[in-house]
């Protein structure tokens, strides 16, 4: 009874460790809303399309970021600090990179599990171009 005990008190502290920090996630999501918010189009264009950043990545990151982390990225700049500015690694479930990893997968066919490192990228601008260098490495290695 008593071991039963334990592992249930250990398991809530544990699921608490590994659970978004809502209170930061507030904090970051009420300096995101003082800006404007972009549609996707908006973003695209304004960010990633001078860049040659392909559109499939573009909405993969915009989309997929947002659930991962519960951040309005219709308000996040290309130059907000994914570690410092966003907090990523807290306000996301403890496994968002290997979720990414496993959805880019899904979504290009494109496996990154080997060579995604959050911690080597520090803006968002960082992330979408080390995505988008992924396709085209794989686009061009097939053609």
């Amino acid at each position: 009874m008593w071991r039963k005990l334990k592992n249930v008190f250990l398991s809530l502290r544990t699921y608490s460790d590994m659970s978004p920090d809502l209170g930061l996630r507030r904090q970051i999501d009420q300096t995101l809303r003082s800006r404007s918010p972009r549609s996707f189009e908006e973003w695209y264009t304004c960010f990633w399309r001078r860049l040659g950043v392909s559109k499939d990545v573009a909405a993969f990151v915009y989309d997929q970021m947002e659930e991962y982390s519960g951040l309005p990225f219709s308000q996040v700049l290309p130059s907000d600090q994914l570690s410092s500015d966003l907090h990523l690694s807290l306000v996301c479930w403890f496994d968002w990179e290997c979720t990414l990893c496993d959805d880019f997968r899904d979504r290009f066919g494109i496996d990154i599990h080997d060579c995604f490192d959050p911690y080597a990228l520090s803006t968002v601008k960082d992330l979408v171009v080390f995505l988008n260098q992924q396709v085209i490495r794989v686009n061009y290695s097939q053609s």
